[in-house]
This record gives structure tokens, sequence and C-alpha cells, in this order.
């Protein structure tokens, strides 16, 4: 897996943007694919067809290669091999496991289609419906463009004398960042580059696929940055097996070709490698238009304006916006465009920003939102709209029933129909979805809330069985034994699924309160009171305390007992109506507060 592999994508793209072979001009002159890209839960997402399905991808200049998930990839019904002897991937997080190999027979890139293409299969799940990675193979061909400010990323193919040229060609007056690109070997792709913390010089890994800003922790402590000055912020995954630590730490300053920025906040891992030692994540993309030049190996890089790190809060006056690059028009008719943007700015801490170029995407278009009787239940929460898929369904004989992507000109004047929810809709996008399809979890999520135990642990069953090294694994298992011992179903199952959700994450303290009150189902007093008292120590959750005193209790010890209740009222003034209404009303017994 090496540079070798990127030469059979370069040439159908190359075709594709440039057209015929001509004679290169004597000018720089340039050609670009745009790819859009969304936003989704600060993962800036692209839409790739994979054997003729469209398949959300993360967009990651600090991926090697492209990835899918295995769950992805049985969804697919891609075949898989065992990887190359020897071939070993690292993340910030430690090695993937289980690594596999598959070969998409077609794969679709805005207008490009390329022909038999290697993914990596493996690693953990990036969840919110993403179902891999699009790493440097692609993303690296070429020159690449990052405003994802605007939601979108381009593949920039230079053409004739552009060697000495900058090709920061938007930036008009505004200063233009320079920095050099930090290779270790001749098709060493990832883009590196010098950068100074406190005055030291560190190396940093220009990483979209990272959500925010991050220094790592030798790093930090070579800028001066001592244990005193770290808070801590709770820990991350990545694609490995392990979590890292993080804290948030005071940083004075930072340079990057010539751009300084003071008094930063960002965050500090315990995550290691030695190639780099820090990460500019997406907040720092949102923040400036980036251009990397493989021909030129180096960054050029423009601000857009305002905080350019995710944990620093914007304030008036802090940005002098004359430094900042002119944002380029979006045409009037382009609402895709205007609701990318939107959502980039939202992402980026710009609520205003954001809510005007949202107005202005709905303005030219209808947006329907179809409600199941009244929109009422407690399940349901109100967002701003975005940009989603409509299904139209349909009889087979039905006019539209051919056409694939029908407009709302051909919908006007169309009756309508919503379905009650004790209709079989949700039983039809039962059947229509993939075993594996990562909308079973939410299914599973939104079922649980409403006390529906079959139709929840179905979803909860089969989202489980096929994403075996999820992230979200976890806080699944974790769930489902809330859901049974809530409910007092199956407890025994409760205690293994809570079991099983510390043995994936033993520093969660909210798995360790529901095997409390699992336990506390089983009559085990005792384990019941181990297990809240783990709890507490990692969190003194109002659960947790509410839970001990109960065990307390049982095990005759009515003044610790009283110690805990008073804690969990402290931290949680309803905790007592919390309790009844979970379902614990006859499990408890200290629901009244003393008189």
């Amino acid at each position: 897996m090496n540079a070798r592999h990127v030469a059979p994508l370069l040439a159908p793209l190359l075709a594709l943007v440039l057209g015929t072979a001509a004679a290169a001009p004597d000018k720089c002159q340039i050609e670009m694919m745009t790819i859009p890209v969304r936003l989704v839960e600060s993962r800036p997402v692209a839409t790739v067809k994979l054997n003729g399905v469209p398949v959300p991808l993360l967009v990651d200049s600090g991926a090697f290669y492209s990835f899918l998930s295995e769950a992805s990839a049985r969804q697919l019904n891609l075949r898989l091999k065992p990887a190359p002897d020897g071939l070993r991937v690292y993340g910030i997080t430690g090695a993937v496991q289980a690594l596999k190999i598959t070969t998409v027979q077609s794969v679709v890139l805005e207008q490009a289609e390329l022909k038999g293409v290697e993914f990596l299969v493996g690693g953990n799940e990036i969840n919110a419906g993403i179902m891999g990675v699009l790493g440097r193979n692609f993303l690296s061909v070429a020159d690449t463009e990052y405003d994802l400010a605007h939601g979108v990323v381009r593949l920039v193919f230079p053409k004739g004398d552009c060697e000495k040229t900058s090709l920061a060609y938007w930036a008009g007056d505004a200063p233009v960042i320079e920095a050099p690109l930090i290779s270790y070997a001749r098709n060493d792709r990832a883009v590196r580059v010098p950068v100074l913390i406190n005055g030291e010089k560190v190396r940093a890994l220009m990483d979209t696929g990272a959500p925010s800003t991050a220094l790592m922790i030798g790093a930090a402590r070579k800028a001066g940055i001592a244990e005193a000055d770290l808070k801590p912020a709770g820990r991350s995954g990545g694609a490995g097996a392990e979590f890292a630590r993080e804290w948030t730490a005071r940083v004075d300053r930072f340079e990057l070709g010539g751009e300084k920025v003071s008094n930063n906040q960002m965050r500090v891992t315990d995550a290691s490698d030695n190639e780099y030692g820090m990460l500019l994540g997406l907040d720092y993309f949102l923040s400036h238009r980036v251009y990397v030049s493989r021909l030129q190996g180096k960054v050029y890089a423009t601000w857009n304006g305002g905080p350019v790190f995710a944990k620093d809060a914007a304030k008036t006056g802090d940005y002098d916006q004359r430094y900042a690059a002119k944002a380029e028009a979006i045409a009037a008719d382009d609402a895709d465009g205007f609701a990318r943007r939107g959502n980039a700015a939202l992402v980026a801490g710009d609520p205003a920003r954001a809510l005007e170029d949202l107005d202005r995407a709905i303005a030219g278009r209808a947006d329907l939102a179809l409600a199941a009787l009244r929109a009422t239940a407690p399940e349901l929460s109100v967002e701003p709209f975005l940009s989603d898929v409509f299904f139209l369904v349909c009889r087979r004989d039905h006019p539209l029933a051919r056409r694939r992507r029908p407009s709302l000109a051909e919908l006007n004047g169309q009756p309508l129909i919503g379905l009650a929810r004790h209709s079989s809709v949700r039983q039809a996008l039962d059947a229509a979805l993939p075993p594996g399809a990562n909308l079973r979890a939410a299914m599973a999520q939104m079922h649980a809330r409403r006390d529906e135990a079959p139709q929840a642990l179905k979803q909860f069953d089969l989202w489980i069985r096929t994403h075996p090294r999820d992230l979200q694994l976890a806080s699944m298992h974790g769930e489902r034994c809330w859901m049974r011992t809530r409910m007092n179903l199956e407890i025994e199952q409760a205690v293994d699924d809570c079991k099983e959700a510390v043995d994936l994450d033993d520093q969660e303290a909210t798995y360790h309160s529901f095997l409390g009150w699992a336990r506390l189902r089983q009559g085990e007093a005792a384990a019941a009171r181990k297990a809240f008292d783990r709890a507490i120590a990692l969190k003194p959750l109002a659960w947790a305390h509410y839970g001990r005193g109960v065990a307390l209790t049982r095990l005759n010890e009515p003044d610790k007992a009283r110690q805990d209740f008073e804690a969990a009222r402290r931290i949680a003034p309803a905790i007592d109506e919390r309790v009844r209404r979970a379902g614990f009303e006859a499990l408890a017994v200290a629901l009244k507060r003393p008189e």
C-alpha cells in the first residue's frame, strides 16, 4: 500500500479534468474537480458511489489510504480477503485490528469512474452514518484545495509553468500563509508542516479527519505547558483499539507560515506519534482556505476570519477582518451551496451567519416535514434542516415510479399520505434495511425511549452483532442494559450487557451506574454497592449516588444511605421524580424526602 496504488486513480481523473492531451501552456493554468462536502457531527463527508451505491465517506487528509468499516463492506456485499503479510496500520490510538482488503469494481467520484479500486477494511467505525474514509490515495492524486468553509474540496491539476506561481489564486489582497511540506520519502503524501508552539519547533499534521486541533502531550511539555496547566477533558478514540486521554490548556502563541495567533485554548492528548507533535484539525480548516501543492512541495492558506481554533470563543473586536480573504459569492439558486456553507458556519461556532445562509438555502425550494399525527412524542427533537434524502414511496404503476430523482415541480399537486405511528411504516423500514445498517442504532434508541422492548431488542441485536469494532459498541450495550433494567426484563442479560459495556470502556461512569441498578434488580445489594462505588469514583453521578443509597439501605447502613440520597438531590434536585418515572418506584425505598 504505497504510491504505486495512486497511479491507477490518477489517469481517469486527468482524462476527465484535462480532456485530450495537448501541449502544456506557457503560463500557469489550473483545472479542477470540485467535490461537494457536508459536515456531519463536525466531520467533512463526501458521497462517493461504490458499485452504484451512494456511500458517505469521511474526507480525511490524515488517513494514508481509504478505508471501509467491516459492517459497511458487508452491507455492500463486498468480498474480503486478508491484508498482505506485514501490513500494519496505526492511528493515534493504536493499531487497526483485524485488517482486511476489498476491491470495489466501480468507484464514481463526481464525474470520474474508477475501476477496480482497493479499500482497506477494518478499524473502529465513525458513526453518524459515515461508512468509511476517503484517504490520501484519492485526495493526493493531484494538488488539493480544502475550502471546507464553503463545503467543497477541489482536486487541482496545474498546467504550464506553475513551479514559482502562488497557487492561492483566490487570495486577492489578503495575506497568504506559506509553509513547506515536510516529507520523509519521495512518495510521502502526508500534509505535514512546521509550526511554532510558544516558540518551540513542532511538526504538525494537517488532518481534516480530526474534529479539532490537538497537541501531543510530548509537544506540549516541550512548549513549556506544565502538568498543572492541564485541565482534564475526557478521552477520545480513533481508528485503533485504544483510547487517548485528553486535557485542555492555554497556548500562548501559535505560528505557521507567517501567521501568528496568541492566547489559544487547545486540546492536549496523550496519543503519540513520532512523525508529528500536533494535529491541525477541522477547526483550522474551517477558519482557513488551504491549498496543498504537491508540485511545489508547500501549503498555501488564507484566513477566513473569526476564531482560528475551536476552543476559542469569538469576541467582538478580537479579530481584524481586514486580513481575511474575501468570500466568493454563491449563485442565488445554489441552495445546496448555501446549505453547505451554513452548516460549516454552524460547526465553526457562528450561528448568526449559519442562519443567514440556511434561510437563503430554503428560500428557493419547498421542504416537506411529515409528522405521524401530532409531533408531540417525547422522543422527537426539532433541529434546523440542512440536507437530507427524501424518499418517494409509490405504486409500481405510478407515473413517477421510474423517475430516480423526481423534482419538486413534479411532486406539486400529488397527494401526500401520512401514515399513523402504529402503521406498518416502521416495519417496512425495518425490512428494507440491511442487517448491519447504521440506522438500526437510532431505531433501537427510539424504540427504547418509547419502552417498546421487542422492537428495540431486535434493532439492538442486529446492530451489535454486525458492529463488533464500533466505537459506539460500549454505549449500545449500556443502553440495552439500561432499557432492560428500567423495564425489569431479562435482568441476567441486562447484567451481561452492562458487564460487556464496562469491559469495553472501564472509564465511563454511566456504565458502572447502569450495572449497579441491574444488580439492585437482582437483589444483589453488595454487588450493586461495588458498582456504584466505582461509578462515583469516576464521576459523582446523581443516579449513582441515589442507587448506592438504595443499596446501603438494604445493607442496613441508613446513615450512609441518607448521605448518598442528599448528595444525589444536590446534584439533581428532581432525582426522586426521575427515579420514579424511570420505573424504579417499587425498587427504591427513599422516593420521598424526609419531613
